[in-house]
């Protein structure tokens, strides 16, 4: 493992973007760090799965029923 490997921690990539950690992926593979790029697989496969949580909450949203005003004067 080369010294630069070393400063790429899971907490580290999950800053990340995803097209950033599928970049930093890619680059660990051809510089063989194989910790790196099974961190990236890690960070890239909990952000998938964050994104779809987040699509299917954004599905329908409810609209809220506007409260009748009364009218105090009668």
């Amino acid at each position: 493992m080369r010294e630069e490997a070393l400063d790429w921690t899971k907490d580290r990539i999950q800053t990340l973007t995803k097209p950033e950690v599928k970049q930093l992926r890619a680059n660990a593979e051809r510089l063989q760090e194989p910790e790196v790029v099974a961190l990236c697989d890690e960070v890239l496969s909990s952000k998938v799965k964050l994104a779809k949580i987040a699509k299917a909450g954004t599905a329908r949203p409810v609209k809220a029923k506007a409260a009748k005003k009364e009218n105090p004067g009668g």
